[in-house]
């Protein structure tokens, strides 16, 4: 049974890397370890994410952090601002920003940052980019997954849905909004049980956007196990989880009313940011939103 790899911000990131993640690096005249929060990285523009570490694994709150990127050639590239978006992410201190990767290889970012009283913080990390993604990309087809919702056979609420308390999302299937020519947002996650704690604050602002955009958009929310629970050795990874290949949680699709995903995002969001997807896909825009 396949397992899922869990984006882990609070406590030692070591489970991210064991997970496939990129590998830290740090010199001794570093004062950061920089971890990439996620992990899929592809030719093209890309959304960031990362964390900021200090010698003994404490998040970090930082301002004026920016990452310049060196190429597999070794040729320093851009610039890339990165923003903190605890504020509205449940003082999770994680910095995201966006990069355009011409080629496939690893990449290096190297971070710069102000601490406490303006002192100059640095470190780096590697990221590998691919051709293609592992997990349904933008501009495929959604898998016709029929995951369990209320109403089927044997099916609890508890079983679907650990969040407290829970949602409503659980009414129709991926499938059932294809077959509809229904737009969609599916959120992929376990609000109660993600050890990263990033599957709560991400389920509370696709919440948010749920207000606004419930009456024009389907939403589903598909537990990272079924029936929902805590990782294990008797966890089972929800089919829908390995039809679009995910390996990590929380992410968040936009299908648009053809069925295919118009954007998708792993790990930290903002609201803004999923605004922007759901007017793009409302549209009929693919992507959603350019990130070049």
């Amino acid at each position: 049974m396949p397992t899922i790899c869990r984006l882990v911000l609070i406590a030692c990131l070591a489970s991210v890397s064991a997970c496939g993640a990129t590998t830290m690096g740090s010199s001794d005249q570093e004062s950061l370890s920089v971890s990439p929060v996620n992990t899929t990285f592809v030719v093209g523009g890309n959304r960031i994410s990362i964390a900021l570490l200090d010698s003994q694994r404490n998040p970090v709150h930082a301002s004026d952090v920016a990452a310049r990127v060196r190429s597999p050639a070794g040729r320093l590239l851009s610039s890339i601002t990165l923003h903190d978006i605890a504020p509205e992410y449940g003082d999770i201190p994680v910095y995201v920003g966006v990069a355009t990767f011409r080629d496939a290889g690893q990449y290096e970012l190297l971070v710069t940052a102000r601490g406490d009283r303006g002192r100059a913080l640095t470190g780096h990390a590697f990221i590998t980019v691919s051709v293609k993604t592992p997990n349904i990309a933008l501009g495929e087809h959604v898998p016709l997954v029929h995951q369990p919702v209320l109403g089927d056979a044997g099916v609890t609420l508890a079983a679907i849905d650990s969040g407290v308390p829970p949602d409503n999302w659980h009414t129709a299937t991926i499938a059932d909004g294809v077959a509809q020519h229904r737009p969609m947002v599916l959120y992929f996650g376990d609000p109660a049980y993600c050890p990263s704690k990033t599957c709560g604050p991400t389920h509370q602002i696709v919440e948010e956007l749920c207000a606004r955009y419930c009456s024009q958009m389907l939403f589903e929310h598909i537990e990272t196990y079924y029936p929902a629970g805590p990782p294990g050795a008797n966890a089972h990874v929800n089919p829908a989880f390995t039809a679009f290949g995910l390996q990590t949680d929380p992410w968040v699709y936009f299908v648009n009313a053809e069925g295919v995903v118009a954007d998708a995002y792993e790990g930290p969001v903002t609201l803004v940011e999923l605004e922007q997807s759901a007017v793009g896909t409302l549209a009929g825009r693919v992507p959603a939103v350019s990130l070049s």
